[in-house]
C-alpha cells in the first residue's frame, strides 16, 4: 500500500497535477490496491480531516488581509515606514521592508504581503534608481515575514496539524519576526549603501507624527488581536472575526476607501485562496492515516535517530530538508506532510513544540523566497516585470540573512519561548 501511495503520488508530481488533487488520487489508488478497506473511508477521512474549529480563522485572515489592502491601510503603512527610516542612504529598501513587517501583521500571508506592499514600493524605487531586480528581491525576502510576525495563517496550519496551542504559537513569533525584520533592514541598507543608491529626505518629527495618526488605526489592529489572545478574552479564531469586522469599520467608514462593489472581489480571493488550503488538509488527513498504518513515521524517526541523538543535529537534518524541500513545494504541503513525522522525533528529543513550529516556519518562509517555485517570487516578479532569473541572483545575499537567523532560533530556543510562558504563566 506504501509504495502504490508514494509512486502515484511521484508520478502525479512529475506530470505537474497539482498537490491537493496528487495527494488524493494517490490515497485513492492505495486504498484500491489494498483490497482490504473500503473506498469510502477516503471521503470520510477528508470530512474528519477538516471538521476543525480552528481552521476557520483562515479565510478570516485571508480576508481581513484583503479589506485592509483594498481600504488603503497598506499605502499609510508605507508612508509611516518612509517617513521613520527613509532618510538612510538606500531607505526606500529598508521602507520595503517595514512595510512588509507592518502588514505581515495585519495579513498573516507571505503573498498577500509581497502584492501589497510591492505594488507601492517596487514602482518608487525603480523611478528613485534602484535597479527593478533589486527592488523585487527586497520585497520578496521581506514578504516571508508574513507567515512569521502574527497572525499567521501558517502557525494555524502547523497547530492544528502538530496539535500545538495557536495562541502561543502566535505569541512566540513576535521576537522571530522582529529579528528577522530588523536583520533584512540591515542587510538591505548595506547593500544599497554598496550599490550607490540614493537616501530620500528625512522628515520632521512632526510630519512623522501625522504619517503614524494616519496610520494608527491599522496598526492598531494586531494589537487588539494579540492583546485579546494574551488576556483570554477570544480566541485565535475568534480574533480572526474580529478582525474582518474592524477591517471592514476602519476601510469603510473611517478611511472611506471600500465602497460595496469592492466587496465581491474580497470575498471570491478569500474564498478562493482558502478552499486551496483546505482542501490540501481535506485530502492530507486520509493520505497522513495511511502513512501512519504503514508506520513512516516510526521508520523515519529510527532512522533520523540511528544518525545521531544530539538535539541540534536532528534539528540541523531538519532544517535542511525543509529549506530542500521549500524549493519545489507548496509551505502548506510540506507542513500537511514532513510535521505529522518530524513532530514525534522533535518531541522525543525533548524539544519544545512552540520552539520547533517557530523553527518550522521560519524555515518554510525561506522556501516562499527560494528558487525555483517560491510564491513571493512569482508575486513580485509579476509587479515588476524581471524574470525568475535575474531575481534569484539579485536576492541570494538576504536569503542567507535569513538561514542565519534561522540558524540563530533553532540553537537560542528561549527566543521563541521567551514570550509565551511569560504570558501564559500570567
Amino acid at each position: 500500500m506504501l509504495l502504490v501511495l508514494l509512486s502515484v503520488l511521484v508520478a502525479c508530481f512529475i506530470i505537474n497535477i497539482p498537490i491537493g488533487f496528487a495527494m488524493g488520487i494517490a490515497t485513492l489508488a492505495s486504498l484500491t490496491a489494498s483490497g482490504m478497506m473500503p473506498i469510502e473511508m477516503l471521503p470520510q477521512r477528508m470530512v474528519a480531516g477538516i471538521n476543525s474549529f480552528p481552521l476557520l480563522a483562515i479565510p478570516l485572515f485571508m480576508m481581513a488581509g484583503a479589506i485592509m489592502e483594498r481600504g488603503g491601510i497598506s499605502r499609510r503603512i508605507v508612508e509611516l515606514a518612509s517617513s521613520l527610516v527613509g532618510h538612510f542612504q538606500g531607505g526606500l529598501a529598508a521602507v520595503s521592508v517595514m512595510a512588509c513587517a507592518f502588514f505581515a501583521s495585519i495579513s498573516g500571508s507571505a503573498p498577500g504581503t509581497a502584492a501589497a506592499v510591492g505594488e507601492l514600493t517596487i514602482p518608487e524605487m525603480v523611478k528613485r534608481g534602484y535597479s527593478k531586480s533589486y527592488a523585487s528581491s527586497v520585497v520578496a525576502s521581506a514578504s516571508c515575514l508574513g507567515v512569521v510576525i502574527p497572525p499567521s495563517i501558517t502557525f494555524i496550519l502547523f497547530g492544528i496539524v502538530a496539535n500545538v496551542s495557536i495562541g502561543q504559537l502566535f505569541i512566540a513569533g513576535i521576537i522571530p519576526g522582529a529579528l528577522l525584520a530588523s536583520a533584512l533592514i540591515v542587510a538591505s541598507i548595506w547593500r544599497s549603501h554598496r550599490l550607490g543608491y540614493p537616501a530620500e529626505k528625512k522628515q520632521d518629527w512632526r510630519q512623522r507624527w501625522q504619517s503614524f495618526t494616519n496610520s494608527s488605526l491599522g496598526i492598531l489592529m494586531p494589537v487588539i488581536i494579540l492583546g485579546g489572545i494574551m488576556t483570554g478574552a477570544f480566541t485565535p479564531t475568534e480574533s480572526a472575526g474580529i478582525a474582518v469586522v474592524y477591517g471592514l469599520i476602519v476601510s469603510s467608514l473611517i478611511y472611506k476607501e471600500l465602497s460595496w462593489k469592492d466587496l465581491p472581489p474580497i470575498f471570491y480571493k478569500a474564498a478562493l485562496n482558502s478552499a486551496m488550503i483546505v482542501l490540501l488538509i481535506a485530502v492530507a488527513s486520509p493520505f497522513g492515516w495511511i502513512m501512519t498504518v504503514e508506520q513512516v513515521p516510526q521508520m523515519v524517526s529510527s532512522t533520523m535517530l540511528g544518525i545521531s541523538s544530539n538535539v541540534y543535529l536532528i534539528l540541523m537534518l531538519m532544517i535542511v530538508l525543509y529549506l530542500i524541500l521549500g524549493t519545489f513545494m507548496e509551505t502548506g504541503a510540506i507542513i500537511l506532510l514532513v510535521v505529522p513525522i518530524f513532530s514525534p522525533i522533535a518531541q522525543q528529543l525533548g524539544v519544545d513544540m512552540v520552539h520547533f513550529g517557530v523553527i518550522t516556519v521560519v524555515a518554510l518562509a525561506i522556501g516562499m523566497a527560494t528558487p525555483p517555485v517560491g510564491i513571493t517570487l512569482f508575486a513580485t516578479c509579476s509587479i515588476s516585470g524581471v524574470s525568475i532569473g535575474q531575481l534569484s541572483r539579485m536576492i541570494v545575499p538576504f536569503l542567507l540573512t535569513l538561514i542565519g537567523c534561522l540558524i540563530l532560533l533553532a540553537f537560542i530556543p528561549m527566543l521563541s519561548t521567551f514570550l509565551p510562558k511569560l504570558v501564559f504563566a500570567l
